[in-house]
């Protein structure tokens, strides 16, 4: 990203000695330049769910995206859900990450792939058009619009860590929170490897773990639901882990509670 720095006092001799071919080619550069700085560092305003919870967002590409978890406890015409205590495949539940309900306004709710689609049917289009457990005028992301943020980040340099693409987990995962034993060496371009440089897409995401009859991985992985089908039994899960550069793609059984990231229609 270019960034122009100016001073306010310039010796006067300076700016004497500016030509003005070269006070042209400053203009262009601010026309054209600042423009492009500006879009990159607008979000696309916020989204409130049904309960009244306000999200902020953030634009990457051509997608504007949740930057929290959802955390909502209603469908978007009012229908409640239930507090899950087990695994339930046809129950409409959600779930406190690591059981806890303190974490529910940093960490989101946890969601079964049932309660996150509401009975739609599973799809792979882009966009997904499926509204699922989201806000109005927003829908679950299908599996290849996590990848298309996915390949849109690899393929940024200032989002990868070095030169391999589909290294991006740091620059989704945020700078805390993300736990690994003091005795563990990060591997280089995972998410512990130096986490001050994580988030730099602004997504901030966090670990919350996952559901499946106990809880697991708060604070080390985290999962998002997609839209998409894997199999009867299974669907993809976009995947992120302390000790992985990259995001992985994982067929889940629908049962299993995960996170939910909303993608704007």
């Amino acid at each position: 990203m270019m960034k122009l720095l100016f001073n306010n006092k310039v010796h006067h001799s300076a700016v004497n000695a500016v030509s003005e071919r070269n006070r042209q080619i400053l203009f262009l550069l601010l026309l054209f330049a600042m423009p492009l700085v500006m879009v990159a560092q607008t979000d696309c305003g916020t989204v409130t769910d049904y309960d009244g919870h306000v999200y902020a967002t953030v634009q990457l590409g051509n997608q504007c995206w949740m930057r929290e978890n959802l955390r909502v406890t209603h469908y978007a015409d009012g229908t409640a859900l239930q507090l899950g205590t087990t695994t339930d495949a046809d129950g409409r539940c959600y779930y406190y990450p690591d059981g806890s309900a303190a974490h529910v306004e940093r960490y989101g709710l946890l969601y079964s792939w049932f309660t996150a689609l509401n009975g739609a049917k599973p799809t792979e289009d882009v966009p997904s058009g499926l509204q699922g457990i989201c806000p109005k005028g927003w829908h679950l992301p299908s599996n290849f619009e996590w990848m298309a943020l996915e390949d849109f980040l690899g393929y940024k340099e200032e989002h990868r860590c070095g030169t391999d693409v589909n290294n991006v987990a740091k620059t989704m995962a945020s700078q805390e929170d993300w736990y690994l034993d003091v005795m563990t060496k990060a591997p280089e371009c995972s998410i512990m490897d130096d986490p001050a440089k994580n988030n730099q897409s602004r997504l901030n995401i966090l670990p919350a773990g996952s559901f499946w009859n106990s809880y697991y991985g708060f604070g080390t992985n985290t999962g998002f639901w997609t839209a998409s089908d894997g199999s009867d039994v299974t669907s993809p899960i976009h995947y992120l882990v302390n000790t992985n550069a990259t995001v992985e793609i994982n067929c889940t059984p629908k049962e299993a509670a995960y996170s939910v990231r909303c993608l704007k229609d």
